[in-house]
């Protein structure tokens, strides 16, 4: 089993997490590598890396995170809140060696709760790629280009075909959608996976990859949030929440914070702080909470929707998630698009 990962130096805690959840609930599987592309992580904890792949019997392999020239030249408009890191996963072809032809890429912010066997043992020869489906505005789709009613999709957890992406050089036609969008993309490796592979991304079961929103609402209430016409069945939905196999600690309005960080209210956050303590990181402090007031009043929605209608929340929630975040977006490109004029013709 070959498992990515993406990595800087402040998240190098929270992968040492996730990959002791992969190894600890996967030990029925015989062999499992990870390769984890990090961005300037530091050689001390390079090195625990390396002492957590020999507790387990695994191997470790850090690679460099790639700054091609290629991404100077189309002016990549990364927002602020993401770091270069996020990107990794899109040259993970060229990255990677060539006799590896399938992987499982996953977040760092993940807890893995039970074998992953099953997922690796899916035949994708005849796909690019499978992810989860997670609800999106159309105002969002038609941001990154793709149809409204088009099926979104989280990059959280693939199952990549790599031997795929490099016969038809999928890495190339990553780079064309990023010069045709002048270099936006509101969300640079999920917003470019789904419009390369728009129609033609294989839909994986909900528990692989059950993040923020499932625990946040029930089935309906989500459907009613998000104006989805394309989701999984209630049953999938209720096995996800009961039963999932990953958890993807993706943030909402309802829970805001992450379980390394102070507060944190995730349904999971015992479970995940359980695994942290099998990490050399098991001795330091949770981060604090240092989001800027903005942030801090989303929490404060948070909290005042629990006291409030139901329907009247919903309303304030997708009138931000459906049409001003999405207009937020239009006025971040257009001040991009207005920036590359400048400099062009200075």
């Amino acid at each position: 089993m070959i498992v990515v990962y993406n990595c800087d130096e402040n998240f190098a805690s929270i992968f040492a997490t996730s990959v002791v959840s992969l190894f600890e609930n996967n030990k029925d599987v015989d062999d499992i590598t990870v390769y984890l592309i990090e961005d300037e992580v530091s050689s001390e904890n390079k090195a625990r890396f390396q002492d957590i792949a020999k507790a387990y019997r695994r191997n470790i392999v850090t690679l460099p995170m790639p700054k091609p020239d290629e991404m100077a030249k189309i002016n990549i408009y990364i927002p602020s809140n993401l770091q270069m890191a996020t990107c990794g996963r899109l040259f993970i072809s060229k990255l990677l060696p060539d006799d590896i032809d399938k992987i499982i890429y996953a977040d760092c912010d993940t807890l893995f709760l039970s074998s992953i066997s099953s997922l690796w043992d899916m035949d994708i020869s005849d796909d690019y790629v499978g992810m989860v489906c997670i609800p999106t505005s159309k105002n969002h789709k038609r941001i990154i280009g793709i149809s409204p009613d088009s099926i979104y999709y989280n990059s959280g957890l693939m199952l990549v075909n790599l031997k795929r992406w490099r016969e038809e050089k999928v890495d190339l036609a990553f780079m064309e959608y990023m010069r045709k969008q002048n270099g936006f993309v509101p969300y640079p490796d999920e917003g470019v996976l789904n419009a390369v592979f728009e129609g033609k991304i294989r839909m994986l079961p909900l528990k692989y990859n059950v993040y923020g929103q499932i625990f946040s609402f029930d089935y309906k209430e989500l459907l009613r949030l998000k104006k989805q016409k394309h989701f999984y069945s209630r049953d999938e939905y209720e096995e996800a929440r009961r039963d999932p196999v990953m958890i993807h600690f993706v943030t909402t309005y309802r829970i805001p914070l992450r379980p390394w960080i102070t507060g944190c209210d995730h349904p999971y956050t015992n479970e995940y702080l359980k695994y942290r303590e099998k990490t050399p990181w098991k001795e330091m402090p949770l981060f604090e909470d240092h989001r800027p007031p903005y942030k801090r009043a989303y929490q404060l929605f948070g909290k005042i929707s629990r006291c409030l209608p139901s329907a009247l929340t919903d309303w304030m929630a997708e009138l931000f998630f459906a049409y001003i975040r999405p207009f937020k977006f239009y006025l971040e490109k257009q001040k991009h698009i207005k920036n590359l004029k400048k400099e062009s013709h200075s």
